[in-house]
């Protein structure tokens, strides 16, 4: 019997995940927009890495209808590692890649350049609700820790990663069984190598494949409102992570309570973590 979706219920379709989040702008391969970033990643990551995520595209496509990656994988598009700063404390987690206008550094950037500008909140030009909830969540966890905000948090503190490694415009693509592939061949590995301290997981597929991976039972499986803040622990390498379970801030017409999520965070956390420190190779 498939796992309950994010609102509780079990999947009509058995393997596949239930979109949980709209589509805001046409998805794309998302390249790192900046060389020093790249390189900086390259170092940290290492050349193999990135080369693994680059062939596992290439040989799922090649699969054709046997890979359950069939309609993500495609070899001209680049698998996504993540953005923000990979030794970070936080790192946020959501099913798949954003959109190609928001998911390098340099969006987050230019959002938070015209936030501060702005006399009056917001009113030319509405943010993206992905940065909104993460500088939220941050703020919420700095509050907690007794520490003022710094205007690049977004960046400094968190790194912003996916389940789903290839971007796609249709989250019903999102599969149980292509983001347990993909989780168990990238992600696993590259929490080992990030090390975070505390992961932030959004949307009902990810809480989903953490919850299973953790508990090994729906007995007290619920609505990711009701999941909302609850923290699993996940084994990572020879760690074990905090998991914060949240809804995905896509998610319509409900309140997101990033304060939850911040204090959680803050619970897990130690007012040194939030210090900057020099991105180093892992």
């Amino acid at each position: 019997m498939p796992p309950p979706d994010a609102h509780g219920q079990i999947p009509t379709a058995p393997g596949r995940a239930p979109a949980t989040r709209a589509q805001v702008a046409p998805v794309g391969c998302v390249e790192l927009c900046s060389v020093s970033k790249g390189q900086q990643y390259l170092q940290f990551f290492g050349s193999d890495t990135l080369k693994r995520l680059h062939g596992c595209a290439i040989a799922e496509h090649d699969r054709g209808a046997d890979s359950p990656c069939q309609s993500l994988a495609q070899p001209l598009r680049r698998p996504q590692i993540g953005f923000g700063n990979p030794q970070a404390p936080v790192l946020f987690l959501s099913p798949s890649p954003l959109d190609i206008a928001s998911t390098t550094n340099d969006a987050f950037t230019e959002w938070l350049d015209h936030e501060a500008g702005l006399e009056h909140h917001m009113t030319s030009q509405t943010p993206h609700p992905y940065f909104q909830f993460a500088r939220s969540v941050l703020q919420a966890a700095r509050r907690r820790l007794g520490q003022p905000p710094a205007k690049h948090d977004v960046l400094d503190m968190a790194f912003h990663t996916w389940a789903v490694r290839c971007a796609t415009g249709n989250p019903d693509r999102v599969t149980d069984a292509a983001l347990n592939q993909c989780v168990d061949r990238h992600l696993m590995s590259l929490l080992a190598t990030a090390a975070p301290q505390v992961i932030v997981a959004m949307g009902g597929p990810v809480a989903r494949y953490l919850w299973w991976r953790s508990v090994g039972s729906w007995d007290e499986w619920t609505s990711m409102t009701g999941l909302h803040g609850r923290v699993l622990e996940i084994a990572a390498g020879k760690r074990t992570i905090p998991a914060i379970l949240s809804l995905h801030p896509y998610q319509r017409d409900v309140d997101l309570h990033p304060q939850v999520i911040g204090e959680a965070i803050a619970d897990h956390l130690r007012p040194e973590h939030l210090q900057p420190a020099e991105l180093k190779a892992a």
